[in-house]
């Protein structure tokens, strides 16, 4: 009687293991940007953000990452080819030179910070982030660029607005950017082909 108790018991918690693991999953949806004949991205979409496309043609693609609630971040994404890069197959590929020169396109900036990281499939990614300069600290904006085949993919987060604000930026906090750059850091670029 006790081993049939506990196997009714064992069920029972597998049982709502499966159910909270479903209901998990269905809270992260994923999100795909096609490059026609290029590359497909692939991201896990923020819990109450949308992806929306605004612009897309064979050698662009405009989109955005919108919240729910717009005093939240909002992440303007940017894929576009770039003749200089048409060699690229990766950002990997790229010599050390080549890397410092796209961080000083960044350094203009009023306090920049560089970050590598790679995506789940390795490729390498630079994570630039903004502060502002008027000296609270506060986090201006954060890049993250790649390129990949010939194109250059750039996610820009921005502050949310308020509207009932006379200043209508909302500072990004630090869980907000650590959320959002580890959902965006966890792209995957797959091949046409694949």
């Amino acid at each position: 009687m006790k081993k049939i108790i506990s196997m009714l018991l064992a069920l029972a918690l597998l049982l709502g293991c499966g159910a909270a693991l479903a209901e998990a999953a269905e809270k992260t949806q994923m999100g795909t940007l096609e490059m026609k004949g290029a590359f497909t991205l692939k991201c896990a979409i923020p819990e109450n953000y949308k992806l929306m496309v605004i612009e897309e043609t064979p050698e662009k693609l405009y989109a955005q990452l919108v919240p729910e609630d717009q005093k939240k971040p909002c992440v303007t994404i940017s894929i576009a080819y770039n003749d200089e890069y048409s060699d690229v197959e990766r950002m990997n590929d790229l010599p050390e030179e080549q890397l410092k020169r796209i961080e000083a396109s960044f350094i203009q900036m009023d306090d920049v910070k560089f970050e590598y990281r790679e995506t789940g499939l390795g490729t390498k990614i630079l994570v630039v982030t903004e502060d502002d300069s008027d000296e609270d600290g506060d986090t201006d904006f954060v890049d993250i660029y790649s390129i990949y085949k010939g194109f250059e993919t750039e996610f820009v987060m921005t502050p949310g607005k308020d509207p009932a604000a006379e200043d209508d930026d909302v500072d990004m906090t630090e869980d907000q950017i650590k959320m959002l750059v580890d959902f965006i850091t966890g792209i995957d670029f797959v091949d046409a082909a694949k």
